[in-house]
């Protein structure tokens, strides 16, 4: 089996390295590496730790290398996907339907359990109810993400207006908007439950979960058309993870409950957010 290069990796999701247009598929010769792109969601060394051994396992599955990139931010990664820069992408449910519906990517499977954006805050000052948010700052990964669109939406449900009644502040990752709460550089944060659970003992005990706010589809694989009948042999390595015991760590770790296929529901539940994730990706890019 082929070894990762940890290094590589490192240097690569460090960097947030854009990478050339790769060849289409009847050019690439076997062998020729992949590239898997993951959302910024966690700290470039989380990101690495946790995605090491997929990387490792798909390697020696497709037997062609598998390299990890990344983006330095929600824009970014989005831009890179839609230029075609990673040929398997681990997207954020909207994202990764906007991709299958408008630049031709094709689905290959979805995180079992939904994502779970759970509103965090310092433990030795906790949000108790909803009166404590008014006025406040909520840290967010981008205000594009699907959490951010539906947990706005739970908020006014329950009578705050953004930039009314609060503000959302971004943040480079689910990591970094936990610090801010913890340590009052914003009342509140509004994160992954996944992010949480994989932060260090001394974060998590620092950590209060007051609510969920938003709960949505699990995180989306999907392949570049590029990829051609090939991604069948994809979703084959992918399913073949999840039944090792490296796969099985990792479902545990991440509770994330292993792979599942796209749904109707989902389709239905994405397409309603269709709309307001064009808008503000359209605003992101005018930034």
């Amino acid at each position: 089996m082929r070894h990762l290069s940890l290094f590589v990796c490192a240097l690569s999701l460090a960097l947030g390295l854009i990478l050339p247009h790769p060849a289409t598929a009847a050019e690439k010769p076997a062998g020729t590496p992949l590239t898997l792109g993951i959302v910024p969601y966690m700290s470039t060394g989380m990101l690495l730790r946790t995605h090491a051994a997929l990387a490792q396992s798909l390697e020696s599955s497709l037997q062609r290398p598998v390299n990890l990139r990344t983006a330095p931010d929600y824009k970014s990664f989005f831009q890179r996907l839609r230029a075609g820069d990673y040929d398997i992408a681990i997207t954020p449910p909207h994202y990764g339907w906007l991709a299958i519906r408008d630049h031709g990517f094709q689905p290959l499977l979805v995180h079992r359990d939904p994502i779970r954006g759970i509103l965090v805050s310092a433990a030795d000052q906790p949000v108790k109810n909803i009166a404590d948010l008014r006025g406040a700052s909520i840290a967010v990964t981008d205000r594009s993400a699907l959490m951010a669109i539906l947990g706005a939406q739970t908020l006014a449900d329950e009578g705050l207006v953004e930039n009314q009644d609060y503000q959302f502040v971004s943040a480079v990752s689910h990591s970094s908007a936990i610090h801010n709460a913890i340590t009052g550089k914003t009342r509140a944060a509004l994160v992954n439950a996944t992010s949480l659970v994989l932060s260090p003992p001394e974060i998590r005990q620092r950590t209060q979960v007051w609510r969920d706010l938003a709960v949505f589809p699990g995180q989306f694989y999907i392949a570049h058309a590029r990829l051609g009948e090939d991604y069948k042999a994809v979703i084959a390595a992918l399913q073949a993870f999840e039944r090792s015991p490296a796969g099985q760590e990792f479902f545990t770790n991440t509770a994330q409950g292993g792979f599942r296929a796209l749904t109707a529901d989902d389709r239905k539940t994405l397409e309603r957010a269709l709309p307001e994730t064009r808008r503000q990706l359209r605003e992101a890019d005018q930034k």
